[in-house]
């Protein structure tokens, strides 16, 4: 097999590679920027040399186009921290776009003014952009955290930009720290049941929302 990563939302490639490298026994890490054609030949031929299932990862390979002609008889993936405008050919492509980096934001911002009308079709669109439940709920938890944090008379420590201040406190005014710890609670069960494959991820979210914007 045969992976290419790319796109600019870091935590969800990082998300995906993280999870096809706990698929093998064996992981060869490769620094690409660092390695000539050779240098890779030899590495992926190397890897041959394990016992049990291998996957040779490199990262930010300067010659995308000469992916095609490489011979390998572990899997090989390719990860960039950036769009390609030429993918290669592989047997599977993840490409995580940055738009949903801002969306992700305004998510939370949402979710911090309980206005779930206004989270719904967010959410969804962040799900189309293949954002993952993980990533989701980890911003609604420091969103939370932030509020706790104005809650406790310290938003200067939050962030030092005043229009950031200003809207968590606007936000905290819907907030007291029993609806803080209950979102937590929310957050982490939430969390938890997906993983255990208990519930399935849009249905848990949507949930969590109405739960959260109550």
């Amino acid at each position: 097999m045969r992976y290419v990563i790319h796109g600019e939302d870091l935590i969800s490639s990082r998300n995906c590679l993280s999870s096809l490298k706990k698929r093998y026994s064996n992981v060869v890490n490769l620094d690409g920027g660092k390695l000539s054609v050779r240098d890779l030949d030899e590495a992926i031929s190397n890897s041959t040399l394990f016992t049990g299932k291998s996957v040779v990862v490199i990262e930010n390979y300067p010659l995308p186009e000469k992916i095609p002609s490489l011979d390998s008889l572990s899997d090989l993936v390719f990860w960039w921290s950036r769009n390609l405008l030429n993918v290669p050919k592989a047997d599977k492509v993840f490409h995580f776009k940055s738009q949903s980096a801002f969306g992700i934001f305004r998510f939370a911002d949402s979710i911090g003014q309980k206005q779930a009308k206004s989270a719904l079709p967010l959410l969804n669109k962040l799900l189309e952009e293949r954002a993952s439940a993980e990533k989701i709920i980890a911003m609604l938890t420091r969103q939370l955290k932030m509020i706790a944090q104005v809650l406790d008379g310290s938003a200067d420590k939050v962030s030092k930009s005043q229009f950031v201040q200003k809207k968590l406190v606007s936000q905290a005014a819907r907030w007291d720290f029993k609806k803080i710890q209950e979102g937590l609670s929310a957050l982490f069960q939430t969390d938890l049941k997906i993983k255990q494959g208990k519930i399935k991820q849009h249905a848990a979210l949507t949930f969590l929302i109405y739960r959260l914007c109550e």
